[in-house]
C-alpha cells in the first residue's frame, strides 16, 4: 500500500526498503489494540494486577512515539513518508479485515449480542475498505503519466525545506523537483569552459539558455551540481 502512494504521489523518485512492510505491521498493531481495547484496560480481567492497566499505557505511548519520530524522519530528503504512512493506512484497514479478536469469554467476560454485531460490523467494514482502498489507488496509478503527481504540494508531507529561518536559496536540503533537471552544455574551444547550459526545466517543455562563462566550469560533475541551483534560479514552475 505504502508503495502505490509514493508512486502515486512521488513518481519520480524509486523507493526503496522495508519501512513500508514495518509500518504496515505498526499499523496492524494499531488494529490488534483499538479491537481489544475493552480487554486491556477492563477492570473485570486486570482486577488481580492494577499495574496491568500502567503498563499497557506505557506501551501505548512509546509506541505513538515511535511513530511520530519516524514520520518526522520522513520529512527530510531520501525518505519516503508516503511509503510509511500508506503502509501504515493499509496496515490499519487490513488488521481490522483479518486480525482475531480475543474472545472475551476466555477472560470470563461474557458479550452482549450488540458486542458481536459490533465485532462483525468492523471486521466487514475493514474488509470493504481495504478493497476499496487497494482498488482506487491502484486505479489512480494506472491512469497517472508516472512523471508528474496529481497533488504537487502534497510532496511536503514527505519532505519540508529546512531549515525555516534561511533564504528560500540558502537552504540546507530542498524538497523540489529541481534534481531532476536535465541539460546540455556548450564549452569554449579556447578556454575549455563551459559558456552556456541549454537546461529542461521540471516542466519539460520550458528550456533555458544560461551563460556560466563567468563561473569559470570545466568539469562536467561539477557543473551538473550546479543545475538544481540554476534551475531555481531561472525556472518559473518549481514544486517548493
Amino acid at each position: 500500500g505504502g508503495t502505490i502512494l509514493s508512486a502515486i504521489f512521488l513518481p519520480e523518485y524509486i523507493s526503496v526498503g522495508a519501512s513500508g512492510g514495518i509500518f504496515g505491521l505498526v499499523g496492524a498493531c494499531i488494529a490488534d489494540i483499538i479491537l481489544n481495547w475493552s480487554l486491556l484496560f477492563s477492570k473485570d480481567i486486570n482486577s488481580e494486577d492494577s499495574s496491568t492497566p500502567g503498563r499497557h499505557v506505557k506501551v501505548l505511548i512509546w509506541l505513538v512515539l515511535d511513530i511520530v519520530v519516524n514520520c518526522f524522519l520522513g520529512l527530510t530528503p531520501f525518505v519516503d513518508n508516503f511509503n510509511h504512512l500508506g503502509g501504515m493506512f493499509y496496515g490499519v484497514l487490513c488488521g481490522f479485515s483479518t486480525l482475531e479478536r480475543l474472545p472475551q469469554g476466555f477472560f470470563g467476560v461474557h458479550k452482549d449480542v450488540s458486542g458481536t454485531l459490533r465485532e462483525y460490523f468492523v471486521r466487514f467494514s475493514g474488509l470493504i475498505l481495504s478493497a476499496i482502498t487497494i482498488f482506487s489507488t491502484m486505479l489512480v496509478l494506472m491512469n497517472s503519466d508516472g512523471i508528474r503527481s496529481p497533488c504537487s504540494s502534497c510532496r511536503y508531507l514527505s519532505c519540508v525545506p529546512f531549515p525555516p529561518w534561511r533564504e528560500q536559496y540558502d537552504k540546507w536540503w530542498y524538497c523540489d523537483n529541481c534534481g531532476t533537471v536535465t541539460a546540455d552544455a556548450t564549452r569554449d574551444k579556447d578556454t575549455g569552459f563551459f559558456n552556456e547550459v541549454q537546461m529542461i526545466c521540471p516542466d519539460g517543455n520550458s528550456m533555458k539558455y544560461i551563460d556560466v562563462s563567468v563561473e569559470a566550469i570545466d568539469a562536467t560533475d561539477k557543473l551538473a551540481k550546479n543545475l538544481p541551483s540554476y534551475c531555481r534560479l531561472h525556472c518559473d514552475d518549481i514544486s517548493w
